[in-house]
C-alpha cells in the first residue's frame, strides 16, 4: 500500500479533536499536549469537562491552555477559547453544567464540531496519549474508509486487547480466530468502534447522526461503530499510535471465561446498556432472541465472580439493577 499516494490531499482536510474529561486533570494536560504537537497540525480540538470536581480549570489556566475560568456556577455549558501559539490549534474548552457521562460529552463535542463544518473529527479519552505522527497516520487511510481506528497500546508496550468484532445476533463482543493483521498488512477492518482514538468523517455524523446519549457511558461506541459499519469500511490501523495510561481491573477466570472486575458503574451500565445494544440489532433485524440467554449466562458469571472474589453485596445489587433497567428500558437516570 502506497500510504503517501493515499494521503495526497489530506493536508486540506479541516481536522479537530473531541476529548472528553472528568476528573483526570494530569493525564487530560498530557494528553493535550500531544495534541498541540502532533505532525500533522489540529485545527482545533473542543475539549468537554464534564463538570470535574477536582479543580481541572485551574490545572489548564495554570498549564497556559486557557487563559480565564469558568464561573463556578453554570445552568448550561460554558465556552474559553484560546489559540495555541505555536500549532495555531484553537482549543475550545466546554465547561459543562453537569456530568452527561461519556456520552453526552461525545455528543456535546461531536456536534459542535461538526457544525463547525470541520471535515474529521478526532474522539479521545482524557486518559489516552496520541503519539505525535499519530494523525498523520490515520490521515494516510483516508481513502480507504471514513472511520479510522487507531490501536492503543499501553505504556509498558503491551497491546490492548481488540482482535474481537460485535456478533449481529446477540451483541456480543467475539474474539476472532485468526489473527487480525497478516504479515505484511497495515490495517484490517472491524464492524465496532472505539472512542478512543476515531478518526471520523463529517460523511458519517451526517449519515447516523451523534451518540446515543441513553447510554450515558458504556458501549455507546459499539453501537455507533455499528451503524457507521453500514455506510463505510471502519479501518483498524495495525500500528500502536494512541497510549492508554489507564489498565482496566484484573481479569479472573470464571467459569471457564474471563470475567472483568469492573468498578461499580462501570458493571451497572455494561449489563444496562446491552438492551439498548439488542434495539440497534432489532433495527438492523439481525437481532435473535439468543441474545437474552447469552447476557443471563453473562450476568450468572459476573455475580459468581463478585461473590468468590470482592464480596461486595452492593455490586450484586448494582449488577441486579443493570439488568432491570434495560429489561424494563428505564434509561433516563443515571447512576453516580
Amino acid at each position: 500500500m502506497n500510504s503517501g499516494a493515499i494521503a495526497q490531499g489530506t493536508a486540506s482536510f479541516s481536522v479537530c479533536a473531541v476529548v472528553v474529561t472528568y476528573n483526570r486533570k494530569v493525564l487530560l494536560c498530557e494528553c493535550l499536549s500531544a495534541l498541540m504537537r502532533q505532525t500533522r497540525s489540529l485545527d482545533a480540538v473542543w475539549l468537554i469537562d464534564n463538570s470535574s470536581s477536582d479543580d481541572t480549570p485551574t490545572e489548564l489556566l495554570n498549564q497556559g491552555f486557557i487563559d480565564t475560568l469558568p464561573p463556578t456556577t453554570l445552568s448550561a455549558p460554558h465556552e474559553i477559547i484560546k489559540r495555541h501559539e505555536e500549532s495555531g490549534t484553537v482549543l475550545h474548552y466546554i465547561r459543562m453544567h453537569a456530568n452527561t457521562g461519556g456520552t453526552g460529552g461525545y455528543y456535546e463535542g461531536m456536534q459542535r464540531a461538526y457544525e463547525g463544518g470541520f471535515h474529521w473529527i478526532w474522539t479521545m479519552d482524557d486518559d489516552v496519549e496520541p503519539k505525535l505522527h499519530a494523525l498523520e497516520t490515520l490521515l494516510s487511510y483516508a481513502g480507504l474508509g471514513e472511520c479510522i481506528q487507531a490501536t492503543r497500546v499501553y505504556p509498558d508496550g503491551h497491546v490492548f486487547e481488540d482482535n474481537k468484532y460485535i456478533d449481529l445476533a446477540t451483541g456480543r463482543q467475539k474474539v476472532l480466530k485468526d489473527a487480525v493483521f497478516a504479515k505484511y498488512q497495515t490495517f484490517s477492518s472491524k464492524n465496532f468502534v472505539s472512542f478512543e482514538g476515531l478518526l471520523i468523517s463529517r460523511n458519517i455524523i451526517k449519515e447516523i447522526g451523534y451518540p446515543d446519549r441513553r447510554f450515558y457511558c458504556w458501549c455507546d461506541d459499539f453501537a455507533y461503530g455499528l451503524m457507521a459499519s453500514l455506510y463505510t469500511n471502519i479501518i483498524m490501523v495495525k500500528e500502536g499510535l494512541i497510549i492508554k495510561k489507564l489498565k482496566p481491573g484484573g481479569n479472573k477466570i470464571v467459569l471457564g471465561r474471563k470475567s472483568l472486575r469492573l468498578r461499580d458503574k462501570e458493571l451497572y451500565y455494561m449489563i444496562r446498556n446491552q438492551f439498548i445494544i439488542f434495539e440497534y440489532l432489532k433495527r438492523l433485524g439481525t437481532f435473535s432472541r439468543l441474545a437474552y440467554l447469552s447476557l443471563g449466562a453473562t450476568v450468572i458469571r459476573i455475580a459468581i465472580g463478585t461473590i468468590v472474589y470482592e464480596r461486595s453485596p452492593g455490586k450484586l445489587l448494582l449488577l441486579l439493577k443493570g439488568f432491570m433497567d434495560g429489561l424494563l428500558k428505564r434509561y433516563n437516570k443515571p447512576v453516580t
